[in-house]
């Protein structure tokens, strides 16, 4: 059943809402054409029934209106049988009290008008009960029209009940037809929109999984390590506050947003590389002007990235003949930031990397495509040096 009551109509609740007062609208369009014209045979049948068979057939047609404008639908559904089986009564009953009295041949009996609109106010909420409605409505309709007209008319009952019936079921279709699309509509949409959250979803869990990872493999990884090399050093109470801080952070759901100009970017990127290796020179290429804020969570990354590159440097570039040297760069201009760390050592194939080492990954290549303007590139092969580069550009 259609929940009329929900703020946000579906495309079903709309289309039968109008459907509905198009019927209504329709109703009302037959008793001002047919209305005059039932008085004018009130002597046909008893007094008291035109009155009643024009309340019976046309009362319906307000009711409909009304609670399809205030978005009643389970009401229009009753108005709509009332309005179906009022006209039944009305068609079916005059054959009971009639008169005898009878209308010229040209002439047709006020309730064979409007058989087919009941039938189409049913399709906006039965698929099948239209048709054999029309059917019944249709004969019902010719028999009492013959029988105004009297036997001496010899109009053709049969080819005037196939026109009525062919008439009025194309729209029984259209309206039906109408409902289904807008069914259709809303499944579609309704698969749509399950499809976007589960896809979000999946994104959020993908998204933390790396945060994770790279906090895991940054933090808590380096301050493991700090502990095993120097027991209760500055540096280890440093690696612990950032560890526990990013921790709670990850926790809490709270992103950081403060954003740092490029000395303070410089600075976190000078201390990352710092805690691998002091002796690592740092240069800073900018202009004098640049005014460039950076997102701390970029910063963040990049910092953390030089930190993964310098590692990885200390663990596998030097050679057994000699000492690979390695230097950190960062370019800056009024939108956009790079990090590039070089060395001259043995290299090795990107390609080779297994996909569950998580610091080439997690902390460099993945975590900057998370980030919106960041970039990450690797140049290197096996025997000459590796250049990594990571940067981010304002949008």
């Amino acid at each position: 059943m259609i929940d009329a009551a929900a703020p946000r109509r579906s495309a079903e609740a709309r289309l039968v809402r109008g459907a509905c007062l198009f019927v209504g609208t329709g109703g009302l369009f037959y008793a001002a054409l047919t209305v005059p014209i039932a008085l004018t045979q009130s002597s046909l049948a008893a007094p008291w029934w035109t009155p009643l068979a024009i309340i019976a057939v046309y009362a319906p047609a307000v009711l409909i209106i009304a609670a399809a404008l205030r978005w009643r639908l389970d009401l229009v559904r009753y108005a709509v049988l009332a309005f179906a089986i009022g006209y039944l009564l009305a068609a079916g009953s005059w054959l009971l009290v009639r008169t005898g009295a009878t209308v010229p041949a040209e002439k047709s009996l006020w309730t064979t008008w409007i058989p087919g609109l009941p039938a189409v106010a049913l399709g906006v909420f039965w698929r099948r009960m239209p048709f054999g409605y029309l059917t019944v409505a249709a004969v019902l309709a010719q028999v009492a029209a013959a029988a105004a007209r009297g036997p001496d008319a010899h109009n053709p009952i049969v080819p005037e009940l196939l026109f009525a019936v062919a008439y009025s079921a194309l729209p029984c279709a259209a309206c039906i037809v109408l409902v289904q699309v807008g069914r259709t509509l809303d499944r579609t949409s309704h698969a749509a929109r399950a499809k976007a959250t589960a896809t979000a979803a999946a994104d959020a869990r993908r998204f933390e999984r790396r945060r994770f990872d790279a906090l895991a493999h940054d933090w808590v990884i380096a301050t493991l390590l700090e502990a095993s090399r120097t027991p209760n050093s500055a540096v280890l109470t440093h690696h612990a506050d950032v560890t526990l801080r990013d921790l709670e952070r990850l926790r809490s759901g709270l992103p950081v947003q403060d954003n740092l100009d490029l000395d303070q970017v410089v600075a976190s990127i000078r201390a990352a590389a710092a805690e691998v290796d002091d002796t690592v020179r740092l240069r800073a290429d900018r202009a004098a002007d640049v005014d460039l804020m950076v997102p701390s969570d970029v910063a963040t990354a990049l910092a953390a990235a030089v930190g993964e590159a310098l590692r990885n440097w200390q663990r596998h570039a030097s050679s057994h003949t000699r000492e690979a040297a390695c230097v950190v760069q960062v370019t800056a201009d009024a939108d956009s930031v790079q990090v590039d760390v070089v060395d001259d050592g043995v290299g090795f194939d990107p390609a080779a990397v297994p996909a569950d080492r998580l610091g080439l990954r997690a902390s460099i290549t993945d975590r900057l495509a998370e980030l919106p303007g960041g970039w990450s590139a690797i140049d290197t092969a096996p025997g000459r040096g590796c250049r990594v580069s990571t940067g981010w550009v304002a949008t």
